[in-house]
């Protein structure tokens, strides 16, 4: 299996009824590649040394044995990313709405990556997003953190606006960073006072300096913006990185490639672990498969047509987790240990 992510990615046995199940000591060697009828690119089969059988890489799916073809599980991801809900999905594929509840199941991948190879986070923004569920009065807030530097979108939570999830977020992007004692983390967030009672707990043993960006409307209209430097100084926040910017614009994105987040629509959330995987899907493609233009780097001066100026990166790339953009086959087919 062609390995694009920066760490050694150990190919076991993914069946369950094998003795050699999981096993990191068994062997697997390639054996032949074979085509479906209903998807055309070549499958690579896989032989276990231990159980003396054959298997296809769709055995390290979650979507294996599903009744799909890739192109299929391909299509209701990139729906999804581009903001269409589970029924819209469902009526384009002409599937049952539970078939397309089952493919969007989320994936381990991130996760197991950045626990792998430890992110080095020197800079990330928090932020919260108003949603419901079912309706109004059931209100579900989408709690995200994003390093600003490299445009990692680190994680997120699905709960309420307390101390509680902005907890188990911060403890997330803990256990996922790399930390040291020589340099000081900067955090940036907006005045709720879950984020400074929960970096008081969690953080207290890195270094870090807090900005609190508190902005105050009248009538929807921004009016004024201050800062309050909780922990440090202005000169821990030097330059323009003293506000919260770059996970504002990611807000944006998520409510344009969202259904549940988009306001005034039909598309609100009716169950939460279909909204969890949906947000699963869209950091996969925002952190691995999409370039941005704030990462690209010039590489020629030239004005000539036809001739590249700049490498593009992914925030996985500029992170330093693969190698170069990925693709919703590589999510599918990865393999990842349920244990």
């Amino acid at each position: 299996m062609q390995n694009t992510a920066n760490t050694a990615l150990t190919l076991f046995c993914p069946g369950k009824s094998c003795k050699c199940y999981q096993s990191t000591e068994n062997k697997i060697t390639k054996d032949g590649v074979y085509i479906t009828k209903s998807d055309f690119e070549p499958r690579q089969m896989f032989y276990c040394n231990g159980g003396k059988h054959r298997f296809s890489k769709t055995g390290y799916s979650d979507l294996f044995g599903k009744h799909g073809s890739f192109k299929e599980y391909e299509q209701t991801a990139k729906l999804n990313s581009y903001g269409l809900g589970t029924n819209a999905i469902a009526d384009v594929l002409q599937k049952d709405r539970r078939t397309i509840e089952q493919w969007q199941k989320g994936q381990q991948f991130h996760l197991f990556l950045c626990f792998t190879i430890g992110l080095t986070i020197v800079f990330f923004q928090m932020d919260e997003l108003w949603s419901y569920l079912k309706n109004k009065s059931q209100q579900l807030w989408v709690f995200i953190a994003l390093e600003s530097t490299t445009k990692f979108w680190i994680g997120f939570e699905l709960g309420s606006r307390t101390t509680y999830t902005a907890n188990r977020l911060v403890k997330g992007v803990k256990k996922l960073g790399k930390w040291g004692k020589d340099n000081i983390l900067k955090v940036a967030a907006d005045k709720l006072a879950a984020y400074k009672n929960t970096l008081e707990n969690i953080m207290s043993e890195i270094p870090y300096a807090y900005l609190q960006i508190v902005k105050r409307r009248i009538k929807r209209r921004l009016v004024t913006v201050k800062k309050y430097f909780v922990k440090g100084t202005v000169k821990d926040f030097p330059g323009k990185s003293q506000n919260t910017s770059f996970i504002e614009r990611l807000n944006l994105t998520l409510r344009q490639h969202i259904s549940y987040l988009q306001r005034k629509t039909l598309g609100y959330c009716k169950n939460k672990l279909n909204f969890s995987n949906v947000m699963w899907i869209n950091l996969f493609n925002y952190n691995y498969i999409q370039f941005h233009k704030s990462l690209r780097i010039r590489i020629n001066n030239e004005n000539e047509k036809f001739i590249k100026k700049y490498n593009h990166n992914t925030p996985a790339m500029q992170m330093e987790l693969t190698n170069s953009p990925l693709n919703w086959r590589y999510l599918i087919t990865v393999p990842i240990p349920c244990k």
